[in-house]
């Protein structure tokens, strides 16, 4: 493990805390136990390492620690784990509980760790090209043959009815990246517990969702009615959860890895979106400058050279740091203009894309009154996207008209969109990903009057 070594008198304090966690713990046929008697160290313990890797996990992150690695712990040194009752400190000894507190404080310090996070696009093809990178983190892959990402391998349980049809058969196979599918590659650094809401896998969900909604703003990605066959799950077999997501420890996969469901909403709307084959196709004049391996008939690396071109833009935005002071609020407009695409309720829909709008119109300036925000954010939407007196007017007029409804949901005024005011979402949703677009095209603007 890569190290990021406590302080020794830190270690010594944690490792009283656990040791006094595990002392008063108790198994149940195998299960683990933290009840009420050792409620108040770990209180103690969490605090203490809230202190040293609170920028990486939350509390209940600290408390999922403990019994994941100490269930681990069971697991590979008992062999009949699961008929084993009593306290943990009788079962494993002394040198066991001290063992385990080791093991606990150098995960501890292993972290933030690198993981890799495979996002499935279960309706988009691939190319014939293993990966194509965009950014240092940010990669489409593909299994072009069997040995390729041939560490993604998660053993996968049946569902109740099919365990019932096998007489009992609890597993029946592996999770594994699919041949010819195109998935997205997140790498990233934190930590991972098989959550959408640990820190590796959040940070990684955050730029899927940006490349998802940048490429189809771009029109690389289109909407598409969903296939008969996406209503199935994996194997053939009908389920209710969401698109897996991968997730493998860089340094050593076979010693850490997830699969994780993306919410069904986000999954339904996902198996709708395809590249558009025509974009991948060279106009006249990229036929008589540029040069391919077969402009007859386009190879696979003629493809990601059009691909790379065609996402130009985007791929500059995803390269800035995410602390960057200027693209910081485009990527926080571009989650919210997401979570507005992928959502059936059109009243939240709505009111996510006015936060999108607002996330990246406005500014960091002290709160002002509700009227002169509403027309700072029109004369900026007017401005940035009209190209002439009369698009800035209209647009500024039904700006206002659709804050003025967005504030009435926010404050209770109005319960959902009514059908009158229904056509103020595909407005806010329009205006926010064009608004989106412009911003990005400043940003290959402002690097070429650098150069």
């Amino acid at each position: 493990m890569a190290q990021n070594n406590l302080h020794i008198e830190a270690k010594k304090v944690l490792k009283r805390y656990l040791e006094n966690i595990l002392s008063k713990s108790k198994l149940s046929n195998g299960s683990v136990d933290f009840d009420e008697n050792t409620y108040k160290e770990i209180y103690k313990y969490i605090g203490e390492a809230k202190k040293l890797k609170g920028i990486w996990m939350r509390d209940t992150d600290l408390y999922g620690l403990i019994y994941k690695q100490t269930s681990d712990y069971l697991t590979e040194n008992i062999k009949e784990r699961w008929k084993t009752s009593g306290y943990l400190k009788d079962i494993i000894g002394d040198n066991g509980i001290k063992n385990l507190s080791d093991r606990i404080i150098a995960y501890l310090e292993s972290i933030p760790r690198k993981y890799f996070v495979y996002f499935e696009l279960p309706s988009v093809k691939g190319i014939g090209v293993k990966e194509i990178n965009l950014t240092d983190d940010i990669s489409l892959i593909e299994k072009v043959s069997e040995d390729d990402f041939s560490e993604i391998k998660i053993p996968m349980s049946s569902p109740s009815w099919l365990v019932r049809a096998l007489g009992g058969v609890g597993s029946y196979g592996n999770y594994s990246i699919t041949k010819g599918q195109l998935y997205i590659r997140i790498q990233t650094s934190g930590y991972a517990d098989g959550t959408l809401e640990s820190s590796a896998v959040k940070k990684a969900y955050s730029k899927i969702k940006q490349f998802i909604l940048l490429a189809k703003i771009r029109d690389l990605l289109v909407e598409k009615e969903k296939n008969i066959t996406n209503f199935w799950g994996l194997s053939g077999y009908p389920t209710e959860q969401g698109s897996p997501i991968f997730v493998v420890y860089d340094k050593e996969p076979d010693t850490e890895k997830y699969l994780i469901t993306l919410p069904k909403i986000v999954s339904e709307y996902i198996s709708k979106v395809r590249i558009d084959e025509d974009i991948l196709k060279p106009d006249r004049y990229e036929l008589l400058v540029e040069n391919f391996e077969n402009k007859d008939a386009l190879t696979p690396n003629d493809k990601v050279k059009i691909l790379q071109k065609r996402f130009q833009y985007p791929i500059k935005l995803l390269k800035t740091p995410d602390t960057d002071a200027d693209t910081e609020p485009i990527k926080t407009a571009i989650e919210w203009a997401f979570d507005s695409l992928t959502n059936d309720n059109e009243t939240v829909a709505f009111i996510q894309a006015c936060i999108g709008l607002e996330a990246i119109l406005g500014d960091d300036e002290k709160e002002e009154p509700q009227k002169s925000l509403q027309e700072k954010l029109a004369d900026r939407c007017a401005y940035l996207l009209g190209k002439n007196f009369s698009e800035r007017k209209n647009l500024r007029k039904n700006f206002i008209k659709l804050y003025q409804t967005r504030s009435k949901l926010i404050h209770g005024r109005k319960a959902e969109l009514d059908k009158e005011h229904r056509g103020f979402l595909r407005f806010s949703q329009n205006i926010l990903s064009r608004i989106i677009w412009k911003e990005i095209s400043y940003i290959e603007d402002k690097e070429e009057i650098s150069d």
